[in-house]
Formats: structure tokens, C-alpha cells, sequence
């Protein structure tokens, strides 16, 4: 399995974008001219109508959460974070089985 390079915050519920993925430190190409990062934000289900799943900017820091493993994301975020950023994330299961 492909490790999963991405950053991944969690801020235990506190707000509706629960989580904030952004991409490694090293892929330059997704930093902003003004320090931010681009990132997705998403609730727990980014697909549902009331769900959330947005492009966002974003600074890294403790002030979007814990940092988490790939694992501790649901299904719906991991497939967003993997639509935004696959060369980061792990494949899909399917993937595998090819």
C-alpha cells in the first residue's frame, strides 16, 4: 500500500468543516503566494447534500485540530481527499485488487 503523504487535521467537531486535509510540505506547487496552502475542508459525509466538502485555503497548525492518520478518516473524506490529491493518498481498495 502507498503511504498517504497528505496533512490531516480533525478538529473533533467543533465546527461543520470538520476536517482539513492539505498536501505534504514538499509539494510547493499547492502553496499560495501568501504563505497559505491549498486544502479541502469536509464534514463527515462531503458528499450528502448537507454535507460539506469545499476547496479552501489554509495555514497549517494546531488552531485546525489533532493531526490524524489516513485510517482515522471516513470513507466519504477519504475518497474527496483522493479526488483532490490521488499521487498523496493511498489507492482505493479497488485499486488494490487490479
Amino acid at each position: 500500500m502507498t503511504a498517504c503523504t497528505l496533512r490531516i487535521f480533525d478538529n473533533g467537531g467543533k465546527t461543520f468543516d470538520r476536517y482539513t486535509i492539505l498536501p505534504p510540505r514538499w509539494a510547493r506547487d499547492c502553496r499560495e503566494h501568501n504563505g497559505l496552502w491549498e486544502a479541502i475542508g469536509a464534514s463527515e459525509r462531503p458528499y450528502h447534500p448537507q454535507g460539506f466538502g469545499q476547496h479552501v485555503s489554509a495555514s497549517p497548525g494546531p488552531h485546525l485540530g489533532k493531526r490524524i492518520t489516513w485510517a482515522e478518516l471516513p470513507p466519504d473524506v477519504q475518497r474527496f481527499a483522493r479526488s483532490t490529491w490521488p499521487e498523496h493518498a493511498p489507492p482505493a481498495a479497488q485499486d488494490l485488487q487490479s
